[in-house]
This record gives C-alpha cells, structure tokens and sequence, in this order.
C-alpha cells in the first residue's frame, strides 16, 4: 500500500447491500441536496449493472495527489475500485458519519459508458449533502491538508 493514503476505517464492517443498478445520482434528491449539472452534462448519470453485496473500506489523504495518482497507487486496476452510482448513494444515506466534514470531499471512483469518474461527495455544517462530478482526468492536484477521503471495495492486491 502507498504512503499517499491511510486507512481510517479500519476493521469496522460497513456493507453496501446488493443493488439492482437502476437507480442514478440526478435521482438522488432524497439523499443529495445540491447535484452537479456535469453527471447530464457529460452522460455521466446512465444506470449501471446491479451488484451483489460489496464491503467497502474509507482511506484518508496523507499525500497530496490527482485523481489518477490518488486511485492508481492502491495497486489495482480502476475497475476494481469503483463503485456504481446506486452504491454510492447507499452508502452516503447509510454512513454518513464517515463522510469527510467541513466541506471538503469524499471521493468515490465510478465508471459510466466506458469512462470513469469521481463523484465528489460534501457534508455540510448544516448536515445538506453535495455531490459533484469530476473527470478521473481531472488535472488538478488535490492537498493532503484538506484530509480528502476516499471510499472503495475492499480487494485483494494483484
């Protein structure tokens, strides 16, 4: 495991149930109070496959870093890191409590008509919760300082 993250979540369970895959962010309005117009924008809201149950684990920045070198140093490939959007919105409305506060993001890896994306995901003071959507392309170098969180399958290293 890289130095660029920590795990934070350690041994508790946290278990996202099995999804059928319809269900997308911009119909989230029961979990989401502000959602970025990219996910139509960019197509990025189509529905996904379902899923079986899937454990997840929450990591915190300790380096700074972009998307692709954020996901890229868990040493495996994207796919396996990345959530559906159903998935996403279950375990913001189940684990709130594990979203980064203070408005900095949660970051959650999805993919959407063969590209993926980062759903940035912010609980505010005042307990409204907002998701942006960001390219996995994204240029931008996120700070540790900001202690960005991270949320991802549990796996097995390749």
């Amino acid at each position: 495991m890289s130095e660029r993250f920590k795990l934070i979540s350690g041994n508790e369970s946290l278990v996202i149930e099995p999804s059928d895959g319809r269900q997308t962010i911009t119909q989230a309005r029961d979990v989401f109070s502000y959602i970025d117009s990219n996910f139509k924008r960019w197509g990025c809201d189509a529905p996904g496959q379902s899923t079986e149950e899937t454990s997840v684990s929450v990591y915190e920045m300790a380096q700074d870093g972009m998307f692709s070198e954020l996901f890229g140093d868990f040493g495996v490939q994207a796919g396996h890191l990345s959530l559906t959007q159903p998935q996403i919105k279950q375990f913001v409305k189940q684990y709130t409590y594990w979203l980064k506060t203070g408005g900095n993001g949660t970051f959650f890896l999805f993919k959407s008509a063969n590209e993926f994306f980062v759903a940035a995901v912010f609980l505010f003071s005042d307990g409204r919760i907002g998701v942006r959507a960001r390219r996995f392309s994204l240029d931008r170098v996120f700070r540790s300082k900001k202690h960005h969180r991270m949320v991802v399958p549990q796996f097995t290293p390749i």
